[in-house]
């Protein structure tokens, strides 16, 4: 009896359930470790958002170079290419416009034909062809780089005399230099452009045949402007990335050199007041020895003044009569 009551107790026991505790505080956990994440991520997506591709390129190159790697580069024209065709694609306006690699290396051209950007004898740019003139100013402006843009005037054989433009040399001459003038008005620094006419002495193709016919379609197409773009070598570009990286100024710095131009300032007016001031003073004692010297001018002139009279007292004395005794 003793076993079998034992074990019906055991069993009883098992059998009965236990109460759980519950904590109310056990949420806080997930919680946090939700919060932690949620951080995490928002932070990740802020410096995200503050990309600089410029700093990013170089430190992987300097990265791979450390590790005795080497970064293929992308031809700095291939990319300037793709820039300007998206920007110009992506408004509509390649009518009239052909980039392609130029002769020389690291070099773009663009080239526009005449009739799009001016009128027949005209040397001023067509009001019509300025937005896209303005796209390619902001297509340029975006190229990473540039080191020159040089634009050329080419004309056909045909002869020209009108005004101001005795040939196609002043055509072609004016009319690079009305491009250049509007890039440089639209914000392109000048240090950069250069113009140059070379009438028709480059054609693309033959004006005439061999009878002496003209061809006009080949007319047409000497009649341009190009747009040479040089671009400068990758290395070369890298190390200026590197010089302008490196000269980057902390905070720290820039608020000294800040507080240095405003005490150079202050040191300026200070000179200038100094300056001013002795000025006055020397004026002052100009004008005090001026002074001194009238009045001791006015003293030697009373002085010769007095001995006049006295001698003239004297002299009157000697000369009256004796009265007779």
């Amino acid at each position: 009896m003793g076993r079998s009551e034992g074990k019906r107790r055991r069993i009883h026991l098992e059998e009965k359930p236990h109460t759980m505790v519950h904590d109310e505080s056990n949420w806080l956990v997930s919680y946090a470790d939700m919060m932690t994440l949620l951080f995490g991520f928002f932070v990740l997506m802020y410096s995200l958002t503050r990309f600089d591709g410029n700093k990013f390129d170089l430190v992987r190159k300097e990265i791979a170079k450390y590790f005795g790697g080497n970064i293929k580069e992308i031809s700095a024209v291939l990319m300037a290419e793709q820039k300007i065709v998206n920007i110009l694609k992506g408004s509509g306006d390649m009518n009239g416009v052909e980039i392609m690699k130029g002769p020389e290396e690291n070099t773009l051209l663009l080239k526009f034909d005449g009739e799009v950007l001016f009128e027949s004898g005209a040397v001023e740019v067509k009001e019509q062809a300025k937005p896209q003139l303005r796209k390619v100013v902001s297509a340029l402006r975006s190229v990473q780089g540039v080191e020159k843009i040089n634009v050329e005037g080419h004309t056909d054989n045909d002869p020209i005399a009108s005004g101001l433009v005795k040939s196609n040399w002043e055509l072609s001459s004016l009319r690079a230099g009305s491009v250049v003038r509007y890039f440089e008005e639209s914000g392109i620094e000048a240090k950069f452009l250069s113009a140059v006419g070379y009438g028709s002495a480059k054609p693309l193709a033959p004006n005439e045949d061999k009878e002496g016919l003209d061809i006009p379609a080949n007319k047409a197409l000497n009649r341009r402007v190009v747009v040479a773009v040089k671009l400068m070598d990758p290395e070369a570009f890298y190390r200026l990335q590197q010089k302008q990286f490196s000269k980057q100024l902390s905070k720290e710095e820039i608020e000294q050199q800040q507080k240095q131009a405003s005490l150079q300032e202050k040191m300026k007016l200070a000179q200038n007041r100094l300056e001013e001031a002795q000025r006055k003073f020397r004026e002052q004692q100009d004008q005090k020895k001026r002074e001194a010297a009238l009045l001791k001018l006015e003293k030697q002139i009373e002085n010769l003044e007095s001995k006049a009279k006295q001698f003239e007292e004297k002299t009157s004395t000697n000369q009256a009569p004796t009265q007779p005794q």
